[in-house]
């Protein structure tokens, strides 16, 4: 099986960037899109989604998968859990904040859309409303998006993420994680600590090194490969180190 691990990730990522020109945020669009087409083929009835993000690209993709479901007419929710500046913008990575921008414009003057709304960890505990009102939406049938954070997470999920995945996993509903569910260590595929127990995994380019464990798969669920639009000569390469034939 043709698997990256966390670095070859990270370094395909900013070859696309750097050496072949491909803008951040269209790899980032493509995943969106990607996974938004997916969970619309796992969701015919257009049960409502909750959109759980996290601040850097993880969550990015969220909102881009937001944007695509709204197009289609998909109910649909977001959840952004981020620092806020003194001017009331979210601190994001910079994919992420033009993609929280686009979908929280598309909101606005919208009579059947449910805004996108900001959680701040900083405030999780001093605002119980806050959690309330996150779990009371997962007590009801939906399917969840799990956003929080990708293949870069290397430690333990600290508050407020910790208590949302339980919270999540408790609920059992159907989940969709971005590229990996968030808790779970890209390379060795086993739990850092709480882990989301996802349903279906949409991952990006292809299995993560961790994936062939297969203590893995009560975590990832059915695995599904999206492509991004990564040059082919690129994805190619690292193909070749696992030794398996270029596409």
């Amino acid at each position: 099986m043709f698997t990256l691990s966390r670095d070859e990730v990270r370094e395909l990522d900013r070859r696309a960037i750097n050496e072949f020109g491909v803008p951040g945020v269209v790899l980032m669009e493509n995943a969106g899109r990607g996974c938004a087409e997916l969970l619309m083929r796992l969701n015919p009835d257009r049960k409502p989604v909750v959109i759980l993000c996290g601040p850097g690209n993880n969550g990015g993709d969220g909102f881009v998968i937001a944007r695509h479901l709204d197009n289609h007419g998909w109910p649909v929710v977001v959840r952004g859990f981020a620092e806020v500046r003194n001017d009331l913008t979210p601190v994001l990575s910079s994919d992420a904040a033009v993609n929280f921008a686009i979908f929280r414009q598309t909101q606005r003057g919208n009579a059947r859309a449910r805004r996108v709304h900001l959680m701040h960890p900083r405030s999780w505990d001093t605002h119980p409303e806050l959690r309330n009102y996150l779990f009371d939406e997962l007590k009801v049938p939906v399917w969840v998006v799990d956003a929080f954070f990708g293949t870069g997470l290397s430690r333990t999920l600290a508050a407020p993420y910790d208590e949302a995945v339980a919270q999540i996993n408790a609920s059992r509903n159907p989940v969709l994680a971005i590229d990996i569910p968030s808790g779970l260590d890209c390379d060795t595929g086993e739990p850092l600590g709480p882990t989301v127990q996802a349903t279906h995994t949409a991952t990006f380019v292809a299995h993560k090194r961790g994936f062939l464990n297969t203590a893995s798969k009560p975590w990832t669920g059915e695995v599904h490969v999206i492509d991004i639009g990564a040059p082919r000569v690129l994805v190619d390469e690292y193909r070749q180190k696992t030794g398996e034939r270029p596409a």
